[in-house]
């Protein structure tokens, strides 16, 4: 059997958010606005005008935790008490997660206004699920993606340079990820979908998301903004939009949720340390020092190349914790089954920071 999940509406366009009211008002007349509090600062203002225009009543919230079961429960029935039918949520992964969260556990429409590309949270049919500390807790599935995602490209491209070069790597590390299952399963259309659709975000982000990055830096918007925005929202949302009998576990992304676990790499954004989680992988998967080098150069050209000292790994028993954890919470890595124990885990986190540093030396 193979499920479909994808948004009814994905709206892509520069200034959407000035007209998102005519797309939400076909989810409710109430809305229940969950926000980051700079988020807000961006879009409040436009946000206000269009539901106004489109007869939309609505009450704000600013959220500033993490996305846990104890908030997401405080929510949805704040979401409940207000006689919200629809959710809308304004800002990065973490009001995303918490908004999908609240409002299927309300059941109302839910629409989601990304204002940073670091994640494609956005779009994904699930929440990421931390404690009230930050560290990882879990997955919470949902049934369907949200019902309207309004991706402002002015707004996204307009983010501090930082946020879309973590988006951009952490896009990138799907196809890391992905390609090593096609020899195992060959036949698995979903698996050929997230692979093939990786690789099309690969490749668009190496050729275009430097001048991206780059403009988004000097306070300018590319040509090429939009199509930087939509592959790290849309294409990487599209290919987890999949769903076979069968997970394929990666290793990138169970790395960051493991590396959780050590408060000083919370401070890190989610694609800063899950680019150091692929070059450890390439490691384990028996990669060539030139091999691993040359995605190193790739990450470095987005400044993501990190030390593990860098992403908050300071010294070998954190690194221990995360190996063990990930081994203990997540089945499936896509690593050698001889590189499945702590030992393997910790020496390739050692050989990745080697490598950093040795390039970094030769620049």
């Amino acid at each position: 059997m193979l499920y479909i999940q994808t948004p009814k509406l994905y709206i892509n366009e520069p200034g959407s958010i000035r007209n998102c009211g005519k797309y939400i008002a076909g989810y409710g007349r109430r809305a229940y606005i969950i926000g980051g509090r700079r988020a807000l600062d961006i879009v409040k203002d436009d946000l206000t005008e269009s539901l106004n225009e489109n007869g939309i009543e609505y009450e704000y919230s600013v959220f500033e935790g993490f996305p846990s079961n104890n908030n997401i429960s405080i929510y949805a029935e704040k979401i409940k008490q207000s006689g919200a039918d629809i959710v809308i949520g304004a800002g990065g992964g973490r009001v995303m997660d918490l908004t999908k969260a609240a409002g299927f556990e309300a059941g109302t429409a839910i629409i989601t206004i990304p204002t940073i590309a670091a994640t494609c949270a956005a779009w994904a049919a699930l929440s990421v699920i931390y404690t009230d500390e930050g560290d990882f807790d879990g997955f919470r599935p949902a049934q369907r993606c949200p019902d309207v995602i309004i991706a402002d490209t002015d707004i996204i491209a307009g983010a501090p340079d930082r946020y879309i070069r973590a988006g951009i790597v952490d896009t990138m590390a799907k196809w890391y990820e992905t390609a090593p299952r096609l020899n195992e399963h060959p036949d698995e259309l979903p698996l050929d979908i997230s692979v093939y659709g990786s690789k099309l975000a690969l490749d668009l982000l190496l050729d275009k998301g430097l001048q991206v990055s780059q403009a988004a830096r000097n306070g300018v918007k590319s040509d090429s903004s939009k199509a930087v925005v939509d592959a790290i929202i849309y294409l990487a949302g599209f290919v987890g939009s999949f769903i076979g009998g069968q997970a394929y576990g990666g290793f990138a992304h169970p790395f960051y949720h493991s590396a959780r676990r050590i408060p000083a790499v919370r401070q890190k954004l989610h694609g800063e340390v899950v680019a150091f989680g692929i070059l450890t992988q390439l490691i384990l998967e028996n990669h060539t020092d030139a091999e691993v080098t040359k995605v190193i150069k790739d990450f470095d050209v987005f400044e993501e190349a990190f030390t593990a000292d860098e992403i908050g790994l300071a010294d070998d028993n954190d690194k221990r914790i995360v190996a063990a954890r990930i081994l203990d919470t997540f089945e499936g890595t896509v690593i050698p089954d001889e590189n499945k124990n702590v030992e393997s885990i910790v020496q390739a986190m050692i050989h990745a920071d080697e490598l950093v540093r040795a390039y970094r030396k030769e620049q």
